[in-house]
């Protein structure tokens, strides 16, 4: 595989005009209580922000570090990494990794690319995904470094059936030296390729945001502001016929809004004009509850999906309570975004039958720095954690983003469970579960599992779902983790739309891989990712992608068979060590 270098296509501006300063990773501390991006679970404050969301907050609130960063806590258990090779196809340009080193600081080993979204345009695949790979420091003056740019979406585009990539970077807003990540890509019908993000504006503000391309993601707009919103996080796009003039289309984006009251809103933005102009609104403000088994004023992890036949708006969600049980929601508009009802499930039992009961997968672990967070992990990589919690050097936190399609009414979703009825056990297992409405969502199917049962298997999560047009073939793609910690991605196939054999399951990495030093402490209350421009227990990221075009399964996920050796550095945890490192690998796979 050859792998070149796609030439940015913007204008930075000085880089000394605006800087944004950089604190050590032992001073980042996740926010508590009824802090903005979290939600209490059983009297325990849990951290919901994506990646993106975390670093803008820190960004809003840093200071200049000072002098002799702190160095390994001395009980902390370093343990040696062992590489993997994978068979793969690397889209990301191996070589945009860099390692920055300054005297007095930890080395900076930028080596993250993970969290994917994939679309096919004509002969063209496109590939968005977070990366560290652009965040170029200078020394201010001595002792103090400061970030003169930091561009977190990046992308590759192969338009030679995945032969040969090019990677760049998604250019911000006009003025601004941030993106942000939680890409999301989608296509229209004459091929013209949307992408969602979120960024900063020049003030430094927090935004949503979109960029187009127009030649097969070659190259891609400026950016466009969408909506400033100091709370947004985790946007999702989706492009589709307009239900009442079928001809034209709608791209809609849909986020999470932290407000300053500790809910989370959820905001839509939608153009009629390919993305020129947006208008913005609210779609669904939740209320507390007294009751913490019921739904609370706090959602997140949408994801609109427009019916390519009937032009009908979905977008699902997950809403929580303040008890075990989380539950899946999706909101459906007649009238490209101007009203919406709730799908109605009907679940036995359920406290309202617009409600689908489940339980978030993974353990609740201290990521110290990184909040308390939902992950699957390591287990030989244990060690201390606080608040009752057990804590792993070698972690990945997990999301439920209900995965979801639609095609001429029928209704397809799936999401992962948990084994247990409690949150956060730390002796649950999970599944990927599947349902099927076949007439809009009135009535569904029960649900069935997607994924084999393997006895040295443990947990199936963040799942992709596509729906091949005509809307039978369906399919799958998700990580799994077997009993030594190490994990696979698996695509999970079903020709009827219902069943999914296990003879029709593909497993599409080459061999299982293993998780980087994500959560090293450092100090008794703070962490640090070996990538120290990442929050602790990010390695995967929050999602993978799979997208059905032209008979092809296009597939793209985070990937750590890579390594890389740290330098020698007696400010550094892992000095010298080698260690898996992130990259997005890629599959082609024949939809039959």
């Amino acid at each position: 595989m050859h792998v070149k270098r796609l030439p940015m296509i913007l204008t930075i501006i000085t880089p000394i005009a605006i800087l944004m300063w950089l604190r050590p990773a032992s001073a980042f501390q996740s926010n508590l209580g009824n802090a903005p991006g979290t939600i209490v679970k059983k009297g325990i404050a849990v951290d919901v922000r994506a990646i993106g969301r975390q670093i803008a907050d820190e960004m809003e609130h840093e200071n200049p570090p000072e002098v002799g960063e702190f160095g390994p806590l001395p009980s902390a258990n370093v343990v040696q990494q062992i590489p993997a090779d994978g068979n793969n196809v690397q889209v990301n340009d191996p070589g945009l990794d860099n390692t920055q080193i300054f005297p007095h600081f930890r080395p900076f080993v930028e080596f993250t690319q993970s969290e994917t979204s994939v679309a096919a345009s004509g002969g063209n695949i496109v590939v968005a995904y977070n990366t560290s790979a652009n965040q170029p420091l200078v020394e201010v003056s001595p002792g103090v470094l400061a970030f003169t740019r930091r561009f977190l979406s990046g992308f590759s585009v192969s338009d030679d059936g995945s032969q040969t990539w090019l990677s760049g970077f998604i250019p911000p807003l006009h003025g601004s030296i941030v993106t942000s990540g939680d890409p999301s890509l989608d296509v229209d019908r004459f091929g013209n390729l949307y992408f969602a993000n979120l960024g900063a504006d020049a003030l430094g503000r927090s935004t949503i945001q979109f960029n187009k391309s127009m030649d097969g993601g070659h190259t891609w707009s400026n950016g466009v502001l969408i909506q400033q919103d100091n709370g947004g996080d985790k946007d999702w796009l989706a492009v589709g016929p307009d239900p009442r003039a079928p001809n034209q289309d709608v791209v809609y984006v849909a986020w999470a809004s932290f407000q300053s009251t500790g809910s989370i809103e959820l905001r839509l933005g939608r153009s009629t004009d390919g993305g020129a102009t947006w208008a913005t609104k609210t779609v669904f403000a939740p209320t507390s509850n007294p009751h913490p088994e019921l739904p609370q004023d706090a959602l997140q992890y949408v994801n609109p999906f427009v019916d390519p036949i009937t032009g009908k708006l979905y977008i699902p969600f997950l809403h929580f309570s303040n008890a075990d049980q989380d539950f899946i929601r999706i909101l459906v508009s007649d009238d490209a975004g101007e009203t919406f009802r709730f799908i109605r499930f009907n679940i036995a039992g359920a406290p309202d039958p617009t409600l689908l009961p489940v339980t978030q997968p993974g353990e609740l672990t201290d990521c110290r720095s990184g909040g308390l967070r939902l992950t699957i992990q390591d287990p030989s990589s244990i060690q201390p954690g606080r608040m009752g919690l057990r804590s792993f050097m070698n972690a990945t936190r997990l999301t439920l983003q209900p995965a979801f399609a639609a095609f001429n009414g029928v209704l397809y979703l799936a999401w992962s469970n948990s084994t247990s009825l409690i949150f956060g056990d730390p002796n649950s297992n999970s599944n990927i579960l599947f349902m099927r409405s076949a007439d809009g969502g009135n009535t569904w199917s029960a649900p069935v599992q997607v994924n084999a049962t393997v006895s040295t298997d443990t947990h199936h999560v963040l799942p992709a779902l596509s729906v091949d047009p005509g809307g039978k073939t369906v399919h799958i793609a998700y990580y799994t983790q077997h009993s030594n910690g190490t994990i696979d991605v698996d695509l999970a196939n079903s020709l009827d739309g219902v069943a999914f054999p296990e003879n029709r399951l593909l497993r599409l990495t080459g061999s299982p891989m293993m998780l980087p030093p994500t959560n090293v402490i450092l100090t008794a209350s703070t962490s640090t990712n070996y990538d120290r421009t990442i929050q602790p227990c990010y390695a995967l990221g929050e999602y993978l992608s799979v997208r059905s075009a032209n008979g092809t399964v296009h597939a793209a996920w985070g990937d750590t068979h890579n390594t890389v050796t740290e330098p020698v550095n007696v400010l550094d945890p892992l000095s010298g060590q080698t260690h898996p490192q992130e990259d997005v690998f890629y599959r082609r796979v024949n939809a039959q």
